[in-house]
């Protein structure tokens, strides 16, 4: 009885959330937290290059190799909420297969990538390397 209770221990011990204190987050006027644009465009990278949709993955990784260092806060924002879509949906809206909803549509990020998509297919495209920091 007495190990079954130390291993719970253990086990509730291990499965407390970990802290990262690399992390610098801002508390917004909403009481919502935020990262730092640092962390947030590596983040944003990971989930635009890891999407799980070759097509999608290719699209928006090429996309954060050409743009994703000199997006504003605003456009991260946007960028970010972008990426909560469905891949296919993202892909097809993108590529001009269908019409994105309004708020997307109104992105100025979202034309960038547009934009990007539409001269894509001029070159052969592979999964741009990762930056080396």
């Amino acid at each position: 009885m007495l190990a079954m209770l130390r291993f719970g221990a253990a086990r509730r011990a291990a499965c407390r959330p970990l802290t990262f204190p690399h992390r610098r987050l801002e508390s917004t006027a909403r009481g919502q937290i935020s990262e730092d644009s640092h962390t947030m465009r590596r983040r944003l990278l990971y989930q635009m290059r890891k999407r799980g949709i070759l097509e999608t993955d290719l699209l928006l990784s090429s996309f954060a190799a050409r743009h994703l260092a000199d997006l504003p806060r605003a456009d991260l924002d946007d960028l970010d909420a972008l990426l909560a879509n469905v891949d296919w949906d993202i892909f097809h809206w993108a590529s001009g297969k269908t019409a994105p909803p309004p708020e997307i549509a109104h992105m100025p990020v979202f034309q960038k990538l547009r934009d990007h998509a539409a001269r894509r297919g001029a070159s052969i495209v592979r999964m741009p390397d990762l930056p080396t920091e």
